[in-house]
């Protein structure tokens, strides 16, 4: 408890000193004075920096003295006070209630200049006149309150070149029912640069409060609305929206500055109404955080307080409605009133941090860290709201701190969720890995008793020990009958086991397709002489040979065949095989009961049964298996059925060709009985593509780089890790191929290290290994390998893997290598990603349409990442290709929801600024046909027209609105991928440019060139 007590305490004190050093300016009363009775005289090294107009200014009250006027004649009205001061005690109101005074100070400065003023507080209406010339005012000033207006944004600079070396400054104030009126706050002095400078940089730090509450309370609220489970998530961004608008409404006003046209009641209802707004969130922020601390009575009556808070400040307000009709006492009264509600609350909810933290609830550090922000912030919007004292820079650290105390109280919640789910994911992953270690256990151990009770029940029905009564001959029938059932079970846990671990190996080679009459025969001799289920095969043995696996091959047949067998009552069961589309496709269909069309994507699930037949022998694995197996051996499985005519399981085949005969004999393997020693490095010169082999077995090296040197890389072999790290240090490598098991350091270890170096796109990494099972695997891809391949490898697969792996990595090396500011302007992130992607899963199937995607990608980055291109001018034959990459590439990744039509004059010679028409086309695209679920048309028209060629880009997508149609013609718009193109277009002389767009229905831009194009 003394612990906690310390650190609140150090926090608490941390704060006031920052606090006061940030708002020192404000509290010090010992800075030198430069007015003396109106006059103040500064040196050159006092306009380094912003001057303070402090000390004994000339003031007329109860006046407001005309420009024409001689200030002679009101010399008896004459005071010297210090400025900043409250005039209530100078001042007396008119009939009216006005209260009015005239500052007057002359400047003498070192050099002729333009000089300036930053006016922070003069209360409430105020004109400034600098050496005889009105350069700004707030408000009217006036002894009339018919004319006499004031506005609540309060701060503005004023700026004026100095005659002779001097500024003459007069300014008018005026107040109505004010309790603090007059210059109530420094004004600063300095040079024009310096004040704006000043300025700029006050109204850029309330931008970046004000836009940076904003926007972690718009992600918070976003992530609630994803799962709208975590309410603290949503009242906390309420909170932190709620308190960047109020940072908006004060100090510099930011929100004001936008919107010049809300009058000061408007105004002062905004900074009234959200206050009550961002402490009602907060109060539910710490019940949804912490509930067992706060009663619903307690929630309620807060609730119902804060609402008529903000709908008598916010909404109704009937003490800004008749401003001028209140006095000063009600005027007062009103804060009083306000503070009354809304302090209690927050000192409530403080109150309840501070129980939280007393109890030792969660998250106790980051309570204490908000404990003391929202205490420090709470005293800070109180003063700032009853003495107008400013925030200056110790909003900035509060802003930071009070973001980074809740946003790390809701991530520690957060984090711990994860964490119980991640130690429930590795709990489950236990689980699941001792259930298939106690399948494949139980499946070893019952083989034995298994095998042994089949024996000894085979020798009694063959008589070894004598003949059998027939009631104890049938029992024993009954007894090998049920152990066979049993062993096919354990046979089927047994394979399912070892396809969970991947310890399924497969060996392929050309099969002929007499294999599937055997099966047939074997199974038909099985079968009962009384069946009603006929099973045939019709098959041509003309056909081609399969590459497969015999065994397995023959194991898919037995599991389809038996499980027909299993739901065919009577009927027929038929095997087939034709070859389409350079595969060979297998059906076996029955004439059984049929399968529910609901129950078709489960079938193929482990442990899974139908409901449509009372036959529940087996566990369910027979068709789990099949499909892992037709899978493994390259193949697809599928089934069509209808409940009482049949079902048909269909699945492919790979055909055994000449390739795959030869690939037989290309196979590379890692077992020799001859011992080879080379001399390595081993170097193969071939193209620029260099290959790093890592195998410490010299026979693999020999056959692996002889293999890619034949392919025409560059291959460099060594038998060690070490050495490899050694020659990647100072060398280019494009790939490497290492082997996973080597002595001294592992594939494992080298991986590792080389990714320290290089990312998986800078230096992609082969895996070699002989056994592959599916933590090996894991592991693989953990320690940054990009793929693997198992022993014996096929060439023809090596190639294929490291040809894509090295056309993805020359595409990174493209784009990475462009100024990163200007990338993201123009290349979006989410389509390079898309199109990689794309790419990447093309690259395993179809090469030709990989390589086609690949150079659309390269037209595509090679004009948007060339830094001399960008702004030159560049022939329309070239601003087509790119044109037509993007779609290329946007039409592989859309399919049929994106629709191109060209209608193009190929005779057409213009040049046209560089990057003008593909952002347009790209625009319409991502903000057009994008929107749209069921997509669009794209159209690009280049024809003559007259003297000028006409170029109109047409798109059916979701339209512009007016509001932003306007935005973009007038160049106010953010979108830097239309506004560039639109303002290269402008610059071309005699060009002209038009859009036309409909919400709903689409947009259309016709731009005219002249016929010559551009010089």
């Amino acid at each position: 408890m003394k612990k906690n007590i310390i650190i609140i305490v150090s926090i608490i004190m941390l704060f006031v000193i920052v606090f006061f050093i940030g708002n020192w300016h404000y509290f010090s009363t010992n800075q030198p004075k430069i007015i003396h009775k109106g006059v103040g005289k500064l040196e050159e090294e006092q306009l380094l920096k912003l001057v303070k107009l402090e000390g004994e200014w000339a003031f007329y009250p109860n006046v407001l003295i005309s420009l024409g006027e001689n200030f002679d004649s009101y010399q008896h009205k004459k005071l010297n006070l210090n400025v900043p001061f409250n005039w209530q005690a100078y001042v007396e109101p008119n009939e009216e209630g006005l209260s009015v005074g005239t500052y007057h100070v002359n400047i003498e400065v070192p050099s002729d200049g333009v000089y300036g003023l930053y006016i922070r507080t003069i209360r409430q209406a105020s004109r400034v006149f600098i050496n005889g010339v009105e350069v700004g005012a707030k408000g009217n000033p006036s002894t009339v309150l018919s004319a006499y207006a004031s506005e609540n944004d309060d701060k503005y600079t004023v700026f004026s070149p100095s005659v002779n070396k001097r500024l003459d400054i007069v300014i008018h104030v005026a107040n109505y029912n004010y309790p603090q009126a007059g210059i109530v706050y420094p004004i600063e002095f300095g040079t024009m640069k310096a004040i704006q400078k000043h300025y700029h940089w006050k109204v850029f730090l309330d931008i970046v409060v004000s836009i940076g509450h904003i926007i972690v309370g718009a992600i918070y609220v976003f992530t609630f609305l994803q799962n709208r489970k975590r309410k603290e998530e949503l009242f906390f961004g309420l909170f932190t929206i709620s308190l960047g608008f109020y940072m908006s409404f004060i100090n510099q006003k930011v929100f004001f500055l936008l919107f010049t046209d809300l009058s000061t009641v408007n105004q002062i209802r905004l900074q009234l109404g959200i206050i009550p707004l961002a402490l009602l969130a907060l109060t539910f922020f710490i019940n949804a955080m912490y509930p067992q601390l706060l009663e619903r009575k307690i929630l309620y009556t807060l609730a119902i307080l804060l609402g008529i808070v903000f709908v008598m400040y916010g909404i109704y307000n009937p003490f800004t409605k008749n401003e001028r009709a209140s006095s000063e006492f009600e005027m007062i009264m009103r804060k009083i009133i306000y503070i009354s509600v809304t302090a209690p609350v927050i000192f409530y909810n403080i109150w309840l941090l501070i129980k939280v933290m007393l109890k030792r609830l969660e998250a106790v550090c980051y309570v204490l860290i908000v404990i003391t922000a929202i205490s420090c912030y709470s005293i800070l919007l109180i003063c700032n709201f009853l003495f107008g004292m400013p925030f200056d820079y110790t909003e900035f650290m509060l802003f930071l701190l009070i973001l980074f105390g809740f946003a790390s109280l809701l991530n520690y919640r957060a984090n711990q969720a994860v964490l119980k789910i991640a130690a429930l994911s590795e709990e489950l992953l236990e689980h699941n890995q001792m259930k298939n270690e106690f399948l494949l256990k139980t499946s070893h151990e019952l083989r034995a008793p298994l095998n042994g009770i089949l024996n000894i029940s085979r020798s009694l029905m063959e008589g070894a020990q004598g003949p059998l009564k027939r009631s104890q001959q049938e029992q024993v029938i009954l007894i090998h009958s049920v152990t066979q059932r049993i062993g096919h079970l354990v046979e089927d846990l047994l394979f399912s086991s070892n396809q969970m671990t991947g310890e399924v190996r497969i060996s392929l080679r050309s099969v002929s397709l007499s294999v599937i009459h055997e099966v047939v025969a074997e199974i038909r001799s099985l079968m009962p002489k009384n069946s009603q289920v006929r099973v045939t095969a019709e098959i041509n043995l003309d056909l081609p040979k399969i590459y497969t696996d015999e065994l397995r091959f023959k194991q898919i047949l037995y599991n389809l065949l038996h499980n027909a067998i299993k739901f065919t009552q009577n009927g027929t069961i038929i095997v087939t095989a034709h070859v389409e589309q350079e595969q060979m496709v297998i059906q076996v269909s029955d004439t059984g009961c049929g399968i529910p069309t609901q129950e078709l994507d489960r079938i193929f699930n482990a442990f899974y049964q139908g409901n449509n037949h009372h036959n529940k022998e087996g566990l369910g694995l027979g068709l789990s298996i099949t499909k892992n197996i037709v899978e493994k051996l390259n193949g697809n499985i599928y089934v069509t059925s209808t409940v009482g005519e049949g079902t048909t399981f269909t699945f492919t085949m790979p055909l055994s060709t000449l390739e795959n005969v030869s690939n037989e004999q290309a196979i590379i393997t890692s077992h020799t009985d001859t011992e080879i020693q080379l001399r390595l490095p081993l170097i193969y010169k071939g193209s620029d593509k260099k290959i790093l082999v890592v195998d410490d077995n010299h026979v693999n090296i020999k056959t692996l780089t002889e293999a890619l040197s034949l392919k025409g890389y560059t291959v460099i072999a060594l038998d060690n890790g070490f050495d490899a790290i050694d020659y990647i240090k100072t060398n280019h490598v494009d790939c490497m191929l290492i082997d996973l098991m080597m002595n001294g350091m592992s594939g494992y270890e080298l991986c590792k290290r080389v990714r320290k170096q290089y990312d998986m796109l800078e230096l992609p990494i082969i895996i070699l290994t002989t056994v592959m099972k599916q933590s090996d695997l894991l592991q693989t891809l953990k320690v940054g390998a990009n793929d693997y391949l198992q022993k014996p490898i096929s060439t023809d697969e090596l190639f294929i893997r490291i040809e894509s792996l090295l056309a993805v990595r020359q595409s990174s090396i493209d784009a990475i290598e462009v100024e990163m500011n200007y990338l993201y302007s123009q290349v979006t992130p989410h389509f390079v990603y898309n199109t990689l992607n794309t790419i990447i899963g093309l690259s395993y199937t179809d090469m030709e349409n990989t390589r086609e995607a690949l150079y659309c990608l390269a037209t595509y980055f090679r004009a948007k990442l060339n830094v001399h291109y960008r702004n030159s001018i560049v022939p329309i034959d070239e601003e087509m290709e790119l044109v037509k990459a993007y779609l290329s590439i946007e039409k592989m990744r859309f399919g049929d929801r994106l629709r191109i039509k060209y209608d193009i004059d190929e005779s057409i010679q213009l040049g046209i600024p560089a990057l003008s028409i593909q952002p347009l086309i790209e625009n319409a695209v991502f903000h057009g046909i994008s929107k749209k679920v069921e997509g669009g048309t794209i159209e690009l028209s280049l024809q003559r027209e007259g003297q000028f060629v006409r170029i109109k880009i047409y798109d059916n997508g979701v339209g512009i609105s007016e509001e932003k149609l306007h935005q973009l013609l007038n160049e106010e718009s953010t979108r830097i991928g239309f506004m560039n193109p639109l303002k290269k277009f402008k610059l071309i002389k005699n060009a002209s440019l038009r859009i036309y767009s409909e919400e709903g229905k689409g947009t259309t831009i016709v731009i005219l060139l002249p016929e010559g194009g551009v010089t």
